[in-house]
């Protein structure tokens, strides 16, 4: 959608990613059509397509005869997106850090980063457009493609007790592109992923799916 109300596939969308950010809805919840008519007042059509957009986004498992489900990563998988996510997100700072060097305005991302940190509600939006902020001014099209369809909500979701908060990486991630330091906000972004891959190894089992 690019304006007015959201569709009603677009609205259960919107909602598991925020029930997903607050709690409302975990990793490895089963997601029945007949639950989610009732909650949203949409019809099975809706709903279906609604859970096709998740799935396709890597949210949720359609598991054949068992209906959906929200995805529950085994350690391994957590680590593979991670792995991935940390490298990607290291040049996503330094390329939006190169281009305020360059004359670019950091002023949408730092106003997104103030605007994440505030949320309450909707969260998840806000999560949303600071990374679409930072990815816009980094100004690389396949970064803007490939950031958002990376699982890393869903071990936000699944490590909620765990993880170590992530406002100061954010901020000094934020501060170092402002300044147009390319190698220093590198460095910011890269590091607190890099500290979630390394706690990965000493949580419990039951924090993950079995391999």
């Amino acid at each position: 959608m690019t304006g007015g109300a959201p569709s009603g596939p677009e609205v259960i969308v919107r909602d598991v990613l925020q029930g997903l950010t607050d709690g409302r809805f975990v990793p490895g919840q089963r997601l029945a059509e007949p639950d989610l008519m009732r909650r949203y007042a949409l019809g099975r059509s809706t709903v279906r397509e609604a859970l096709g957009r998740l799935a396709a986004s890597g949210i949720v498992e359609l598991v054949p005869h068992k209906g959906a489900q929200i995805r529950f990563l085994t350690r391994r998988a957590a680590e593979d997106v991670l792995r991935v996510t940390e490298p990607l997100l290291g040049l996503a700072a330094r390329q939006a850090a190169e281009a305020v060097a360059a004359g670019a305005d950091p002023a949408p991302l730092v106003a997104a980063a103030e605007a994440y940190d505030a949320a309450i509600e909707n969260r998840a939006r806000a999560r949303a457009r600071y990374y679409r902020a930072l990815t816009q001014l980094a100004g690389n099209a396949e970064l803007e493609r490939l950031l958002p369809m990376l699982q890393v909500h869903l071990i936000r979701a699944q490590l909620r007790p765990n993880r170590p908060p992530g406002r100061s990486a954010r901020a000094d991630l934020v501060r170092t592109v402002a300044a147009g330091r390319a190698n220093q906000a590198e460095v910011a972004a890269r590091s607190h992923i890099r500290g979630l891959i390394e706690l990965l190894p000493s949580l419990p089992d039951q924090d993950f799916a079995p391999a």
